[in-house]
């Protein structure tokens, strides 16, 4: 088959057609025929772009803004993928989706990669765009708490399934005054009147308070030593192991992503804005990313976001061990993430 030929090849075969006794409009066809040739090796010679579904873990949020950006500003093109993110939610399961194959990729915090590889789920984080994490308790600032000590005689709303809560009770942080209640996502009952607290992330549901109305204090859980890292990339073992090419291209772009979104985030709020189907509103991403910016970025330093630490990913198995959440049998740090893929080709 013809690779490439240029102008005079073109007309040498004309005047060989002529030579046997063909008419112009045949040696026209020989040479339309070689052109289209061409252009259809050219079209099979160029790569075609990996295709991977990334499964969010909530709502379309600033969590997630780095994923979004590395989108939006084609940089997961530009590193030969092309990426399907899919909006999770509170029924979203993301490490039964990853070994049931339905996603290739998707987006975790620490403790569950932990805890799910407690139960055999073999989950792998690739990189971690939040350094210190979100997660906060929020009070009103009316009621006088200022810190964890003085949580008393409230009604917290929070999950009691995360590993936060038996964290704040070995503390003695949450004594038989504080009525534990469920969190389903809103700040309304902390709104309503005093003598209400809430879980949240220190981007999110302070501001949906402030925004009614009502200042709040946020009690970080970073600050007394539970301090996971938030809005992993993850994958499973099996994935990562038959896949490391697409895992490194994967992890690279989205921390490219992830420094355009802290350092210029319009466009790609207006995306999320229209994934997001909860009411989302701008305002709200607009101070999101700007709270994110020091948990992504200590002291502005861009070059820490996406790195992980064998360190920190022992100190919080020790502590998940010490809560009799995992098995420390079962506890395998240097197969619970891959700190390979986070530094560029070449180096």
């Amino acid at each position: 088959m013809f690779r490439s030929l240029h102008a005079p090849a073109l007309a040498f075969i004309g005047l060989c057609w002529a030579m046997v006794g063909c008419d112009a409009p045949n040696a026209k066809k020989a040479e339309t025929a070689v052109a289209k040739d061409t252009a259809s090796q050219n079209t099979t010679d160029a790569p075609k772009a990996t295709k991977v579904a990334l499964l969010l873990n909530w709502y379309p949020e600033a969590e997630h803004g780095g994923f979004y950006a590395a989108q939006v500003h084609g940089i997961y093109e530009k590193y030969g993928l092309d990426v399907d993110i899919q909006p999770g939610g509170k029924n979203t399961v993301v490490p039964q989706s990853l070994t049931l194959g339905r996603v290739q990729f998707g987006v975790a915090n620490a403790d569950d990669v932990l805890v799910a590889r407690n139960q055999d789920v073999p989950l792998v984080a690739l990189m971690a765009p939040i350094q210190d994490g979100p997660r906060c308790i929020m009070v009103r600032a009316d009621s006088g708490i200022a810190s964890f000590e003085q949580l008393k005689n409230v009604t917290l709303q929070i999950d009691s399934t995360r590993p936060y809560v038996p964290f704040l009770k070995s503390k003695g942080l949450l004594d038989d005054s504080v009525k534990l209640a469920p969190y389903f996502g809103s700040v309304a009952q902390l709104v309503a009147g005093p003598g209400h607290a809430a879980q949240g992330y220190n981007f999110s549901e302070p501001f949906m308070a402030r925004q009614q109305g009502v200042e709040v204090n946020q009690l970080m859980m970073s600050d007394i030593g539970y301090n996971p890292y938030a809005s992993l990339l993850v994958a499973t073992s099996d994935y990562v192991d038959g896949n490391a090419d697409v895992c490194k291209r994967m992890v690279q772009a989205s921390i490219e992503g992830w420094v355009k979104y802290l350092s210029d985030p319009v466009q790609t709020n207006e995306v999320i804005l229209k994934a997001n189907k909860q009411g989302l509103e701008k305002p709200a991403l607009e101070f999101g990313v700007e709270a994110l910016k020091p948990l992504c970025m200590k002291d502005g330093d861009a070059s820490r976001v996406g790195q992980m630490s064998r360190e920190r990913w022992t100190q919080l198995a020790d502590t998940l061990v010490e809560l009799n959440l995992i098995d420390r049998a079962k506890v395998n740090i240097d197969a619970s993430f891959r700190a390979d893929f986070l530094e560029p080709s070449g180096k």
